[in-house]
């Protein structure tokens, strides 16, 4: 091996693993009978399985019988995917759509869409920022800082509330400019469970129309709050009230695709001829990433939003893990533990435990429950039979 080729490389520091993936190694290591996986994000049904939704194996088994090629598919992706989605979204008789003010691109999941969204901010300001919430998705300012894009944080939420700041929120939109982002969370907060109310939002959406900065949307847990048109009611109304916008989606949850990473991206512009360019500029900008986005995801997706029984099966399947989370969080915050009160208010998989790092510890130690030093718990991450034993656990760690 030559000098230089030792050279490359020799400047690389080791770097800390991801949290919650070193949690789920933990978990997967841990043999006792009793463990509890309450670490990475994905809906879990009462017998503890991530099961392929039934409408997503009908439009699988379609995709097999009438696939002919394995060909590329276009740059900004399925033609069909990102029709239904535009549909589902935004509803097709969005305004801004029918003035051709929409561009749309398929992305490789929700965290692809966040990237390409920071691409472009990178591409279109010399000082781009974005302002986000804390807390937030760990991943957030990560994704953003890959492309140069600075992360302004303030105050979201804090132990104890079960509101979010909005004082702190609107000071924050108030010192936005307009070469900034500012993001907001779709419904169910992640990590809090928190969600700003829509009039909250429409004053937060307010403000940021007078500095000028953009507004962004990430939204992954539609359809898992109140419903898949309540939820999506963010999106259409951001747009409604906006000059420019972002929107940033998964199709990770609500459709069950984790693997598959199948997400979106929406660019509102202020006219016609903007979004001509914006769309050249996202193409070429996906074109440098991932060439084109996966196709088999996206083609189920567009299969059941094309199929009206396809559609009606996955609402009621969606409604049905929805249901799974409501009483879940009902149920918890019935315990009589003080600490679990405020869950049934709150929305989402998603919760803030009020646990230090040294009770989160003892809680994987002695009682097999595995989840990040932060007490951020994926809720649906327990079985049905598993609630006895976590309550009793959090007792022992000195919850009340």
């Amino acid at each position: 091996m030559s000098a230089i080729e030792v050279a490359m490389f020799a400047g690389i520091s080791v770097l800390s693993g991801d949290p919650l993936y070193e949690v789920a190694a933990r978990y997967v290591a841990d043999l006792r009978p009793q463990r509890i996986d309450l670490g990475v994000g994905v809906y879990r049904d009462g017998s503890g399985r991530a099961p392929v939704m039934k409408a997503v194996k009908r439009a699988e088994r379609c995709l097999v019988d009438r696939q002919e090629t394995k060909a590329y598919r276009p740059l900004l992706g399925d033609p069909a995917f990102l029709r239904t989605m535009n549909d589902l979204v935004l509803g097709a008789d969005c305004p801004a759509l029918a003035e051709h003010r929409i561009v749309a691109i398929q992305t490789v999941g929700g965290t692809g869409a966040l990237r390409l969204a920071a691409a472009l901010a990178g591409s279109a300001s010399t000082e781009p920022r974005i302002h986000l919430g804390a807390p937030t998705w760990p991943s957030h300012a990560g994704v953003f800082a890959a492309e140069s894009v600075v992360a302004v944080e303030h105050a979201y939420w804090e132990r104890g509330a079960n509101a979010p700041l909005v004082d702190q929120i609107l000071i924050a939109a108030r010192n936005s400019s307009p070469n900034d982002l500012f993001l907001f969370h779709g419904p169910c907060h992640n990590p809090t469970g928190v969600d700003l109310s829509m009039a909250e939002r429409r004053e937060a959406l307010a403000i940021l129309q007078r500095t000028g900065a953009v507004p962004m949307l990430d939204i992954a847990y539609y359809g898992l709050g109140s419903g898949i048109d309540d939820d999506l009611e963010i999106a259409r109304d951001m747009v409604a009230r906006s000059q420019r916008a972002m929107i940033a989606l998964s199709c990770s949850k609500a459709f069950g695709l984790y693997r598959e990473r199948v997400g979106a991206l929406f660019v509102l512009c202020a006219d016609a001829g903007e979004a001509v360019r914006v769309r050249d500029k996202l193409g070429r900008l996906s074109r440098l990433m991932v060439s084109t986005p996966p196709a088999h995801g996206a083609e189920a997706v567009a299969m059941i939003l094309d199929n009206p029984d396809l559609t009606q099966a996955w609402r009621d399947e969606l409604a049905g893990m929805r249901d799974r989370i409501i009483r879940l969080r009902a149920r918890l915050a019935a315990s009589g533990l003080s600490v679990l009160a405020s869950l049934g208010d709150e929305r989402g998989i998603f919760a803030m435990l009020p646990l230090n790092p040294a009770q989160v510890h003892r809680l994987m130690l002695d009682h097999a429950i595995h989840l990040p030093a932060s007490g951020r718990a994926n809720l649906v991450g327990m079985r049905d039979d598993d609630i006895p034993h976590f309550l009793a656990a959090l007792e022992a760690v000195g919850c009340r």
